[in-house]
């Protein structure tokens, strides 16, 4: 058996992050997938990462080792900061803006991307988060900037 060290312990600590969630999530409300209630989304969230995170560790244990490569640090500080940069933006600038910030940001991470690509994934999101969250859950977001006041 040919063990991949670094996948068995990315699928051990995505397991691990996602049995402390379910424990977490314990006193909240589940509801059904027709009438969620606020502890519905965490849990399938957490089911999802831990069947992935079962799916790269069973895969490490048969992979093999492969050679170590050096960190990512620009990839991995633009993914994160288009994190950031979505959490700041949701609220004033609103789901759109932040949204496309999220995204284009993120996409300064891959050399490779193309731009016609990148503003199809922006409206690809929006319209799917417009139609999940707005149409179909109801939930109160603003969709353009504050300022602008069409939210």
């Amino acid at each position: 058996m040919k063990i991949n060290a670094k996948d068995v312990a990315s699928g051990a600590l995505l397991i691990g992050i996602a049995v402390i969630g379910l424990w977490l999530n314990q006193d909240h409300t589940l509801g059904t997938a027709r009438r969620m209630g606020p502890g519905y989304m965490p849990m399938m969230t957490f089911w999802l990462l831990m069947g992935l995170g079962a799916i790269v560790l069973l895969l490490g244990l048969f992979n093999g080792p492969d050679r170590l490569e050096r960190w990512a640090w620009r990839e991995l500080t633009l993914i994160l900061a288009s994190l950031v940069v979505f959490a700041l933006l949701l609220e004033s600038g609103g789901l759109f803006l932040s949204i496309a910030g999220l995204v284009g940001v993120a996409a300064l991470g891959d050399r490779t991307h193309r731009p016609l690509g990148v503003l199809g994934l922006m409206v690809f999101l929006m319209a799917l988060c417009w139609f999940v969250f707005i149409r179909e859950l109801d939930i109160r977001v603003n969709l353009f900037p504050v300022f602008l006041g069409m939210g």
